[in-house]
C-alpha cells in the first residue's frame, strides 16, 4: 500500500482554514483520517474512542456514516483527479462496530461515473476484519478547472510524494 499525501496541511496551501472535521491533523474534536492507496482501492484506518460511540460500546452510525463519506471525497480526489460534493450516501448497517474490538478499516473504490456523477461503493471492517457496514455513495464532480479556483484542490500530483 502507498501512503498518500494531505497536501491541505502544508505551510503554502490555505492550512490556517483547513479545519476538515473527517481529515484534518488540526481538528481537536476531528476524525484526523490518513489515507492509503492500494490498486484500484483507497484504504484508511482508525482506532475509535468511547466518545465517539452511540449505544454502550458501539460506535455511533453517524460517525460510521461520517468515515465512508469522507473516504468517498477521498476517492474523488484521486481516482477523479477532481474535488465534488456528497450528492448521496446509501448505508447498510450489517452488524454494531464494537469500539472494544480496535481499529475499524474503511475501503472503497471508483466503481463507474455517469456523466458528472462518481458512483463509489466503500465498507467498513471492524478489528476482527468482518464487515459491519456497506455504503454506496454518488459525488458530484467539478471540472477539475473550477475545482482548482473555487475548492482548493491541488491537483493530483500534490497527493504523492
Amino acid at each position: 500500500m502507498k501512503k498518500i499525501k494531505n497536501p491541505f496541511t502544508e505551510k503554502d496551501s490555505s492550512r490556517k482554514e483547513y479545519n476538515c472535521f473527517g481529515c484534518s491533523p488540526f481538528n481537536e474534536m476531528g476524525l484526523k483520517l490518513e489515507f492509503w492507496e492500494n490498486g484500484e482501492e483507497i484504504v484508511a484506518k482508525w482506532m475509535p474512542s468511547k466518545s465517539m460511540e452511540g449505544w454502550l460500546g458501539v460506535l455511533h452510525g453517524g460517525i460510521q456514516a461520517t468515515l465512508v463519506d469522507e473516504l468517498a471525497g477521498w476517492i474523488v480526489l484521486l481516482k477523479k483527479n477532481t474535488s465534488g460534493v456528497t450528492s448521496s450516501l446509501n448505508i447498510d448497517y450489517l452488524k454494531p462496530v464494537y469500539i472494544s474490538k480496535g481499529e475499524v478499516t474503511i475501503k472503497g473504490k471508483l466503481t463507474s461515473t455517469e456523466g458528472k456523477i462518481a458512483k463509489i461503493e466503500c465498507t467498513l471492517l471492524d478489528g476482527e476484519g468482518k464487515e459491519c457496514l456497506h455504503a454506496k455513495a454518488d459525488y458530484f464532480c467539478f471540472p477539475e478547472k473550477i475545482a482548482k479556483a473555487k475548492y482548493h484542490y491541488p491537483g493530483i500530483e500534490a497527493f504523492y510524494e
